[in-house]
């Protein structure tokens, strides 16, 4: 027979194994489900926030991208102009009979010109729509007749918000004058959401074609 001593200590011994194995159950259903819960509130704030920076740097790209293009159409468009010796709407009627804004100019280019090459060149630019804004194309003449933009055509410019960007101004054929051209390049500078508008625009002097 066993002590009482030795009885009580094993006793002991076996209560606190037996609270051991108690604290050690686990989770109850309800605390897992609080716990998944937290956890889920936690990660939807984290993903909310990661949505809403992705969104805003692909705005920020849009918007970067679209006004970088409308600002190398205006320059080379003003080298063209500069240089080129007739202008004409795409119709093919000249800049002195122009009634109102158009889509497209023709622009013919002596050898020489800076965006040109060692043989004269006929460029055009024109609109061409893109959901609810359009692209600025710019094709030269190849075999066959010249279309904008055409299987050579080039696109320069995006998202403008208006399908006219060239036009006359007042005063633009005034004897002893160069002929002058409008530019009017507005851009959507995003894609989505509200509207940012950014627009370009000048008087182009059209130093080589004929003075009033």
């Amino acid at each position: 027979m066993l002590r009482p001593m030795r009885r009580k200590r094993i006793l002991r011994i076996g209560a606190h194994r037996l609270g051991f194995l108690r604290d050690a159950r686990g989770f109850t259903l309800v605390e897992l489900l609080m716990t998944m819960g937290l956890l889920l509130m936690v990660v939807g704030a984290i993903t909310g926030t990661l949505v809403t920076a992705s969104n805003h740097e692909a705005r920020l790209n849009d918007m970067v991208q679209s006004q970088t293009q409308a600002r190398q159409a205006l320059s080379k468009l003003t080298r063209e102009i500069h240089c080129g010796q007739t202008i004409k709407d795409n119709g093919g009627t000249p800049m002195s009979s122009w009634t109102g804004p158009v889509g497209g100019i023709t622009l013919t280019l002596p050898a020489g010109c800076p965006t040109g090459g060692a043989q004269p060149v006929t460029a055009m630019w024109c609109t061409v729509a893109d959901g609810s804004t359009w692209d600025l194309y710019r094709a030269t003449l190849a075999a066959g007749n010249l279309t904008c933009p055409g299987s050579n055509g080039v696109r320069w410019a995006q998202y403008l918000t208006t399908s006219t960007p060239f036009s006359t101004v007042s005063g633009a054929f005034a004897t002893g004058h160069f002929p002058l051209v409008h530019l009017n390049l507005p851009v959507k500078s995003n894609t989505t959401g509200p509207a940012l508008p950014y627009a370009l625009s000048g008087d182009v002097a059209a130093l080589n074609d004929t003075r009033s």
